[in-house]
């Protein structure tokens, strides 16, 4: 779960303008490098960021036996923020942070469109980090050059478990980055 949300987050962090959406040759596959062109489009300000995660909503049918019944909703409104520091080569070149998830990640995607400050894309990942199942995660929202607001939702599961979790991701450039 946390690479999903490490990959998701550094999806988010992205800024670019298209129309036609991430299938430049209109094949109907979107490949990695498709989105890496698409996202070298971006004009995204260095400096250090804060992004938050908040889980909105979880839904966990087929728990195993033995789990917790409050285990979905002891996750539901949790919020995680993290730091980072984007450099300028980062900021000129989002496009390579993208290839580095793709590599860790076993996750095709569907969709990826950017234009007017809007953003929505579909991803569909198998077997990530080794455990088995599948999901889906589709991403809405917001995005400029120093902050970005998203919806997403994954839908996924395994052995007999089926879960729908919603959350809020956003991200806003705080500062240049800390010295050292």
């Amino acid at each position: 779960m946390k690479k999903l949300l490490v990959s998701v987050a550094a999806l988010s962090l992205i800024a670019g303008c298209s129309d036609k959406g991430a299938d430049q040759d209109g094949d109907g596959k979107i490949t990695s490098e498709e989105v890496a062109k698409e996202m070298n489009k971006v004009t995204l300000e260095p400096g250090e960021w804060e992004n938050t995660v908040e889980i909105v909503d979880v839904k966990i049918d087929g728990l195993p036996e033995g789990m917790p019944a409050g285990v979905m909703d002891s996750m539901k409104g949790k919020v995680t923020t993290t730091k980072s520091c984007i450099t300028k080569e980062q900021a000129e070149n989002p496009g390579a942070q993208f290839f580095a998830a793709q590599e860790e990640t076993n996750c095709e995607v569907k969709k990826f469109n950017m234009s007017g400050g809007a953003v929505s894309s579909e991803m569909s990942c198998s077997n990530m980090g080794g455990a088995p199942g599948n999901m889906t995660m589709a991403m809405d929202g917001q995005y400029g050059p120093s902050s970005y607001d998203m919806t997403m939702n994954m839908i996924g599961g395994a052995g007999g478990m089926k879960m729908n979790i919603t959350a809020k991701s956003n991200g806003k450039r705080i500062g240049d980055c800390p010295a050292g």
